[in-house]
């Protein structure tokens, strides 16, 4: 969005181990030089971290106050949390490595929805709806709410070739082969995030998650599949991928959703992304955060 890298710039992922400021970042799994498209669908820390360096300090910590990061989502509840960012002027030397693959700061799952539906909907980040409506029993109407556009936080291109890396998580080289579906396309992300203690990160506890949408090219339905401390493994590629296909195929079943393909894509077609007619999502209750009729 900056103009700093394009999709198609390339940076070395050091074999798994980076040494940044007299600590090693590590990666799951040993790569060498990668596209940002690849560094997405592999989801390599050091590939984030360097850009993030790319980028530098200040024009990441707007980002990620633009997303919607560090602040409440306005969606209506009491009690709502605004996770964890810290002023970037209070940064230690290692934030700027650290903060771009997700360590260094908390967020709600609320937070990770309305960001992840801002690049479904060409960069325009919505304030999420619970309700779309009150009314009593004879159909009176007596509150409805609209959507409404917080700010555009990226440009509709930038949007679009985001989706086209997350179109390939879900995909046999990606990490969420299990999040595929049949007769649409996913485009999203997984995570895994180890648990952070009072001495540091805890061994063995991870909050493992998959957030994605469907279709990816016109996207209808937003849904985030979040786990706490799974057991039989802790990638959210392996643990929370398949619930979120398990659950994606009911609702567009029970929303009848049209396919946007026939037969699983073949894994070398990858279609560019079009505009965004709706988005709604779907999380441990029905939340719209666009309602249809709006882009």
């Amino acid at each position: 969005n900056e103009g700093v890298i394009k999709f198609t710039d390339t940076f070395d992922c050091e074999g798994g181990r980076f040494l940044y400021m007299g600590k090693i970042l590590k990666d799951h799994e040993s790569y060498g030089v990668m596209p940002i498209e690849d560094i997405i669908m592999k989801s390599s820390n050091i590939g984030a971290a360097k850009i993030g360096l790319k980028l530098g300090e200040e024009r990441l910590y707007q980002y990620i106050q633009d997303f919607g990061f560090g602040a409440k989502t306005e969606v209506g509840l009491g009690g709502e949390g605004v996770g964890i960012l810290h002023n970037v002027k209070n940064w230690d030397k290692l934030a700027i490595t650290r903060i771009p693959m997700g360590q260094g700061i908390s967020v709600t799952q609320i937070q990770m929805m309305m960001a992840m539906c801002a690049i479904a909907n060409g960069g325009r980040l919505m304030r999420p709806i619970l309700l779309d409506r009150i009314q009593d029993q004879n159909g009176q109407i007596f509150v409805r709410n609209h959507p409404q556009m917080v700010r555009q936080v990226i440009s509709e291109a930038s949007a679009r070739e985001t989706v086209q890396a997350l179109k390939k998580v879900p995909t046999k080289t990606g990490t969420a082969e299990k999040a595929r579906m049949e007769h649409y396309t996913v485009a999203g992300k997984t995570g895994t995030a180890q648990k952070a203690g009072g001495k540091g990160y805890l061994e063995g506890k991870y909050f493992s998650s998959f957030i994605g949408f469907f279709p990816a090219d016109a996207p209808e339905i937003c849904i985030s599949v979040v786990l706490d401390e799974p057991k039989n493994g802790h990638y959210g590629g392996q643990t929370a991928a398949p619930f979120f296909k398990e659950i994606a195929d009911q609702v567009a079943n029970y929303l009848k959703i049209k396919p946007d393909h026939e037969e699983a894509p073949a894994e070398d077609v990858i279609a560019s992304t079009a505009a965004v007619p709706r988005v709604n999502t779907a999380s441990a209750a029905p939340l719209t955060l666009n309602p249809a009729g709006h882009p």
